[in-house]
């Protein structure tokens, strides 16, 4: 979906018109952040050189309307994508599962790769020890061997798509700790933070009609839960996880509420599928869909969704719950 939001902004970016560059860059920079700019230099690197020549072109656009610098080299980084299927891209290269392996000698070995390298990911700048990494990928039965094995077959998989340079900047040995230098790798979560940073901003200081466009575009980087594919033993994942997943609900709802003031029936109630597909016992979220289809006067489907909310939460719900409160009050028009 993202890929395919920048073959739908490429055109606008190098469209004539001042004002239709100006909300291309808008839409890409709310969403991706400054990874936009990544996403294009990976084309100046493409065998087609009218597709070279758009994205230089892009670049510039992108550059002046944003006021950031851009760099008109292909990109030689990393980018890491966590929210939902774990990827990992090295320069203009996916590696792809055959790549561990090959690095690591066996298929087993290379979900080991992928997991050190998540973990380090979700450690950032504090990076890890050894044991650390050991009880977090091996659940504390793998050996020192192991890791060191990994971690150079992390190492040379780097440096196999993005040279030795970057291996050696990237991945880093310091007091004791394994370090994956979050300066030299962007991710889906910090463009997905970013978003969100912005729109609950743009609300706060203006207004949700504004900001909803902002809240769509951080709902769209987001794939699925953190790191939900990747298996490690550490109780903080699951703490990440759910924070990362309370801010797409929280953006969902305020969609949401935006949808429904505006009349927006269906959008709004495609938004609470969306939301209630990650958590079915989301309260907020619970009530705009009741809300819509009350006054679409759907009565038998308001009283299956009561009771689908009901069913979710697995407990008697409590006296004060909204929902609760807002079917006795529904009930007794």
């Amino acid at each position: 979906m993202r890929h395919d939001l920048l073959d739908l902004c490429l055109p606008l970016l190098l469209y004539a018109d001042e004002m239709v560059q100006r909300q291309a860059t808008l839409i890409l920079m709310t969403t991706f952040g400054t990874h936009a700019f990544t996403l294009l230099r990976r084309r100046l690197g493409a065998s087609d050189p009218d597709a070279c020549r758009e994205a230089t072109e892009a670049l510039r656009v992108l550059e002046r309307h944003s006021g950031h610098p851009a760099a008109y080299r292909p990109f030689r980084g990393i980018h890491i994508e966590c929210l939902g299927t774990f990827h990992v891209y090295v320069g203009n290269q996916e590696i792809l599962p055959h790549h561990w392996a090959q690095a690591n000698g066996s298929r087993a070995g290379s979900r080991k790769v992928q997991a050190v390298l998540a973990y380090l990911v979700h450690r950032g700048r504090h990076g890890a020890t050894s044991e650390e990494i050991l009880a977090a990928v091996w659940d504390s039965t793998g050996s020192a061997g192991a890791l060191a094995r990994t971690i150079t077959a992390l190492r040379r998989t780097i440096e196999q798509f993005g040279g030795s340079e970057l291996a050696e900047r990237a991945l880093v040995y310091a007091d004791g700790r394994y370090i994956l230098k979050p300066t030299a790798y962007t991710s889906d979560v910090q463009a997905f933070e970013q978003a969100i940073h912005v729109a609950e901003q743009t609300e706060s200081e203006r207004d949700l009609a504004t900001a909803a466009p902002i809240y769509r575009h951080a709902c769209a980087l987001y794939n699925g839960n953190y790191m939900a594919m990747i298996k490690m033993a550490a109780d903080d994942i699951e703490e990440r996880r759910v924070e990362l997943l309370n801010a797409f609900l929280n953006a969902i709802e305020r969609q949401a509420e935006h949808e429904y003031q505006n009349g927006n029936d269906d959008r709004c109630l495609a938004l609470c599928r969306q939301g209630l597909r990650f958590d079915p016992s989301d309260s907020a979220i619970t009530l705009w869909k009741l809300r819509c289809l009350a006054r679409q006067r759907r009565i038998n489907e308001v009283k299956r969704e009561y009771w689908r909310y009901l069913r979710s939460l697995g407990v008697p719900p409590d006296a004060e719950d909204p929902v609760v409160l807002w079917m006795n009050a529904h009930s007794s028009r």
